[in-house]
């Protein structure tokens, strides 16, 4: 893990002031002239300013202030990109009041920070020992980050020496991807013959339709459903359950082989390798999620991977279903440990969207395997090889490139056109 950023972070954790610096000087020169001269006046003056300086180092040393730290996140989870404010209760647990305090917290990233000054903090009551402070971080990605300890800054009574001190303990600040609002329309609402009439069949058609499905291999006869065979002209089966919303999936792959451009990171917790290609990818399952969600859909997460993603909880759960998916996407990493693919679920029915940098060639396989025929499937392309593509594009998938700068609404808005289905986004 990188050391943490602070305004205070890059000085000693003990030193000389200027001013101590200047007096320990003086003293060494006065103490050479009094040897020199032979004047005892001049021996005292110099080891008083060779006492001023070298106590100020051992009293600062000993001052250490004693404090416990409260830190208080608002609001808990945050999205990349905007702001969070963080409250901290510092409580004076020592016998003596604390000195002035310079200080700042520590975070993992790049953020300028003023030092700020705490003014000494008495002891007594409860309330006379408790300082509040407040400060605004700003996380430019998703993550769990450490914040902490409360790094704090004091001297001696006389401002001979300085020293830094770590208080409290760490805790861990959630950033979720920033979530785009799509706009009207994409794939699922122009496939003539895919999810379009899947999601008329199934919002709109009679109870025969919402109850039943295609008779597969193996399916036992007494679950035929005869009236809806001799309409579709086909045998048809009642299905195990009944769904009153259409289904989608989306699959994103987790594997640290799909993306060439991982670097190692040590600015989240714990380190993992980081991707731009792989952060677009999550802000895109992240906003399409929820898109899909909002528009009704039953939305099924697939990783190559292991599963790391918490899927979106039943309607009756409310908004925290879909908070609890946001904040699972906090801490998706990319894995490079082997890992067998899924099965593909036998069921598995509506439009398949597909988020994928440069997969090889089983993962391709597995997921062409995830649509099913006559279902609407859709891949999102971040810099995929020119074989893979057109691999994709032969089994009927509509190909959208894209790029880990491009606008999220854009590359959705792209593949809603004439021009998208041709070009790709951008």
């Amino acid at each position: 893990m990188s050391e943490p950023t602070s305004s205070l972070r890059r000085s000693r954790s003990l030193r000389l002031t200027v001013r101590g610096w200047a007096t320990l000087v003086a003293g060494v020169i006065v103490f050479v002239l009094a040897y020199t001269l032979g004047r005892r006046e001049l021996l005292v003056v110099a080891c008083l300013a060779l006492l001023l300086s070298l106590g100020g180092l051992l009293i600062t040393r000993l001052r250490r202030p004693k404090l416990d730290v409260i830190r208080l996140f608002s609001p808990p989870v945050v999205a990349a990109g905007s702001s969070a404010q963080v409250t901290l209760r510092v409580y004076n647990a020592g016998s003596v009041t604390t000195p002035t305090l310079r200080w700042n917290d520590a975070i993992p990233w790049r953020e300028r920070q003023e030092a700020h000054e705490l003014d000494p903090i008495r002891i007594g009551s409860a309330k006379a020992r408790t300082a509040v402070l407040h400060y605004e971080l700003h996380p430019h990605r998703r993550g769990l980050f450490p914040i902490g300890p409360l790094v704090v800054e004091y001297s001696d009574p006389f401002g001979m020496a300085r020293t830094l001190s770590a208080c409290g303990d760490v805790d861990r600040l959630t950033v979720v991807p920033a979530v785009t609002q799509l706009p009207v329309g994409g794939p699922i609402l122009i496939d003539g013959d895919g999810a379009a009439q899947l999601v008329q069949r199934r919002a709109v058609g009679n109870d025969d339709d919402l109850t039943t499905r295609e008779y597969r291999s193996g399916d036992a006869l007494r679950r035929v459903h005869w009236r809806a065979s001799a309409r579709h002209g086909e045998l048809m089966v009642r299905q195990e359950e009944h769904r009153s919303h259409p289904d989608a999936r989306i699959v994103i792959d987790t594997r640290l082989a799909g993306y060439p451009d991982a670097v190692p990171d040590a600015e989240n917790w714990p380190p993992a390798p980081h991707s731009d290609a792989f952060e677009w990818a999550v802000r895109m399952l992240a906003s399409l999620a929820v898109h899909l969600d909002e528009a009704g859909f039953r939305v099924d997460v697939v990783e190559t991977a292991t599963p790391q993603v918490e899927q979106i909880g039943e309607r009756w759960e409310g908004g925290q279903r879909v908070e609890s998916f946001l904040t699972s996407l906090a801490a998706v990493r990319l894995l490079d440990r082997h890992h067998e693919l899924p099965a593909v679920a036998a069921d598995a029915v509506g439009p398949t969207f597909a988020i994928l940098a440069q997969p090889d060639a089983e993962a391709v396989d597995w997921v062409l395997r995830q649509r099913r025929p006559g279902q609407s499937g859709a891949v999102f392309a971040i810099g995929m090889s020119m074989d893979s593509r057109e691999r994709f594009a032969d089994a009927g998938w509509l190909c959208v490139d894209a790029n880990p700068w491009d606008d999220i609404a854009d590359v959705w808005r792209s593949s809603a056109t004439e021009a998208g289905y041709i070009r790709g986004a951008h």
